[in-house]
């Protein structure tokens, strides 16, 4: 038995490439949100946990080889791309968090399921633009009940970042 849940970031063992668990079916096979920013079904013993501890790339072995940095990069650049330079000041950039602009279709997706699938997105941007020495990030999540928010902010402060709130979105700073 797997200890795989809904949320999941999980490394592909045939291919290399990662994803996030959207939801699963049957005791066999889950729909992963690629990379790419695609779904796809997969068999469950085609795929392993995320490594949670470390992001450096070399503790993955040989599973992680990339031929090209630029294409390995971890936001997509494609339909769901939403990691954009802002046009106003070249110096900041930010990320739309909303699930319609992450997923093809949500609508199936339990509200934690859809939080975790932004918390994901939301890390990754982090790590991103801190990859790339971006110094100015915002997160855009709306203005809502306040929930991914929350989680933004939590997670903002388990990177030890400083960041702003706005309405209807949070200002980070990388550096």
């Amino acid at each position: 038995m797997h200890n795989l849940k809904t949320g999941d970031r999980v490394l592909f063992i045939n291919e290399n490439d990662k994803g996030t668990i959207l939801m699963f079916i049957g005791n066999t096979k889950v729909k992963v949100l690629n990379s790419n920013g695609f779904e796809e079904m997969l068999a469950i013993n085609n795929i392993m946990p995320f490594p949670s501890d470390t992001h450096d790339k070399d503790s993955y072995g040989n599973s992680y080889n990339s031929k090209d940095e630029e294409e390995n990069t971890i936001i997509p650049n494609q339909k769901f791309y939403q990691f954009a330079n802002d046009k106003i000041s070249h110096l900041v950039f930010k990320a739309d968090l909303h699930i319609e602009n992450l997923v093809e279709h949500f609508r199936h997706l339990e509200n934690f399921e859809i939080t975790q699938i932004q918390k994901n997105r939301c890390e990754d941007c982090i790590v991103f633009a801190k990859e790339k020495g971006i110094p100015r990030l915002n997160l855009v999540h709306g203005v809502g009940k306040g929930t991914l928010k929350k989680e933004i902010h939590t997670l903002l402060k388990g990177y030890g970042l400083q960041f702003f709130q706005e309405y209807g979105f949070t200002e980070v700073i990388i550096s």
